[in-house]
């Protein structure tokens, strides 16, 4: 393909990604107005909110403001309750984990470009070549590249096997989805599925008995 191509094909992907993104949490959203209440949610959302809005005035370097939006968010958080404080950590844990999920299926899309992104060193480095990177600063830069090993549980393995089978589902959902040949029919009972397995998962205990007991 050409890069013009290759760019409106990767422009699509993301935007099929936002999708899916907004997809899955707008469903995540009318759920939990229906399971804990719009009240809750609302203070969900400020809290969402508070928390972005600090993020984005510490990376624009404007401490002041940024500080002053963490001790409104300390002083909110510090007013729940510890039920109130466990559901808000569930939800937002859930609203990753669907986020996660929509970026697996990103990434699987992506699939017919792993023959470009699975290269070996010397295609690597003769494509940096070509491109007008001397082979003495590439030299230099590789040499100067540290490996570090760190070891890890994934986020997943802690998560029940019931869990585990519906983010599986969730995202056999989104590829069926991505079909052309859908049906308005089609659409609207994948909905359905989609907000059938997210219902389940918010009403499943996250961790198994056998976890709590340990």
């Amino acid at each position: 393909m050409t890069d013009t191509t290759d760019d409106i094909a990767e422009e699509i992907s993301f935007q099929s990604f936002d999708d899916d993104c907004r997809l899955l949490g707008n469903l995540l959203n009318d759920i939990l107005h229906r399971e804990v209440g719009t009240t809750f949610v609302d203070k969900l959302e400020r809290i969402r909110v508070l928390a972005q809005s600090a993020c984005n005035m510490r990376q624009a370097g404007i401490v002041n403001m940024a500080e002053l939006l963490e001790k409104q968010l300390a002083s909110d958080l510090s007013k729940m309750s510890l039920e109130e404080a466990f559901t808000l950590a569930r939800a937002f844990s859930h609203y990753l984990t669907m986020m996660g999920i929509a970026e697996t299926h990103h990434r699987v899309r992506k699939g017919g470009n792993m023959a470009q992104i699975s290269k070996s060193c010397d295609d690597v480095f003769n494509q940096l070549v070509q491109g007008g990177v001397s082979p003495k600063d590439l030299y230099n830069t590789v040499c100067k590249q540290e490996v570090g090993i760190v070891l890890t549980a994934h986020p997943t393995q802690i998560n029940r096997r019931t869990l585990q089978y519906k983010h599986i589902r969730i995202a056999h959902l989104l590829d069926y989805n991505d079909r052309p040949d859908l049906s308005p029919e089609d659409r609207e009972m994948l909905i359905e599925d989609l907000v059938r397995e997210i219902t389940s998962i918010w009403q499943t205990d996250e961790l198994s008995a056998k976890t709590h007991s340990s």
